[in-house]
């Protein structure tokens, strides 16, 4: 039988999401729906909702659209008291156009509007506040990711201070989350302190080639002397674990999915994987878990899936055969192959 969940907390910035209604550019439209989205907050709401204990670590301002994400969070069974309000500064936010190329390809635009954001204002001190030192005392893995030192220089300072912040055996689990945008004025010093500080390591191929310009594992454990485990994720294709102490990686192949929109999908396979792990899952269950939520969350507009695999879909998504596994199409129009009820992909969040 499978332990309890061990607790995770999360740390880092929330906004809401502003869609525009059928998909018009923002130019043209008059009417918005409204979701939330942030690659950490992302993370945490997917892992609460497939039954891990999980606190969020951020700060919103004390506005509509901070109330707004709180209670998004509590539906979804986040612990959030270590959510910090602002009254001083706003609630980030972004809209997400979908545009169309030349060759017809439709894809998302993202407009932030976060400079400054009451989550900007993230630092050192937040380390040391009563409700932060209790979810991460109460934690067996830590995330957070490489957004969150780009958003400011005192959200620099905290990831330089978190893992001294956190207890022996805690992980230290980090998506890389490398967006040169968010360097473009600012030195990459504090990305670099945050993996330096990691024991689990989460990275695309091309976001690796970007930043390290390199996907060798020897040099990464190499150049990160606290680094036990590397997730190294070659998009559709397949996701390999690496462990410091081993030569082989343990790889497992990408489901086939029919793409709606790829935002949040790495936050979605981060989820699924650190579930697996949390509840001492081997490296093959932590991957399908991660491919599994990832792909759910493909296949419709919201930064997060709408539908996460219940307990027993868990089970069948690390107990399927690998031909059942290679088999699996999923798509927006057809239920989930480990949903136990007739339930569809799509349900737009």
């Amino acid at each position: 039988m499978m332990m309890s969940p061990s607790t995770v907390s999360t740390i880092g910035e929330a906004m809401v999401v502003l869609l525009p209604e059928n998909q018009l550019p923002v130019a043209e439209a008059r009417e918005y729906r409204t979701g939330v989205g942030g690659a950490e907050f992302n993370v945490a709401s997917s892992l609460a909702r497939l039954g891990v204990p999980t606190h969020w670590i951020s700060r919103l301002g004390d506005d509509g659209f901070g109330d707004y994400i709180l209670e998004t969070a509590r539906h979804d069974g986040v612990l959030t008291d270590a959510v910090e309000r602002d009254d001083h500064r706003p609630t980030g936010l972004y809209v997400k156009e979908t545009v169309v190329s030349a060759d017809g390809d439709r894809r998302p635009r993202m407009h932030y509007y976060r400079s400054e954001s009451a989550a900007s204002q993230l630092g050192a001190d937040t380390l040391r506040h009563e409700a932060t030192r209790a979810a991460i005392t109460a934690s067996a893995i830590v995330h957070t990711s490489g957004i969150t030192p780009a958003l400011s220089d005192s959200t620099a300072l905290l990831v330089g201070e978190l893992g001294d912040a956190l207890p022996r055996d805690t992980v230290l689990s980090v998506d890389l989350n490398f967006r040169p945008r968010l360097w473009e004025r600012r030195s990459t010093a504090p990305l670099h302190r945050l993996l330096d500080q990691a024991s689990v390591l989460f990275l695309g191929v091309d976001e690796a080639e970007l930043f390290f310009g390199h996907t060798d594992a020897a040099r990464l454990f190499a150049e990160l002397p606290t680094l036990q485990r590397i997730v190294l994720k070659d998009e559709e294709n397949a996701a390999t674990t690496l462990h410091r102490d081993s030569e082989a990686g343990i790889e497992v192949r990408s489901l086939s999915v029919d793409v709606v929109e790829t935002v949040g999908a790495g936050d979605a396979f981060a989820a699924g994987y650190l579930a697996g792990l949390a509840s001492g899952r081997s490296d093959t269950a932590c991957t399908r878990l991660g491919h599994a939520v990832a792909a759910s969350t493909l296949i419709c507009h919201g930064d997060r899936p709408e539908l996460v695999p219940d307990a027993q879909g868990v089970d069948t998504i690390v107990e399927a055969s690998d031909e059942e596994w290679a088999s699996w199409r999923i798509t927006a129009d057809h239920p989930l192959p480990w949903t136990t009820v007739g339930a569809h992909g799509m349900i737009d969040a």
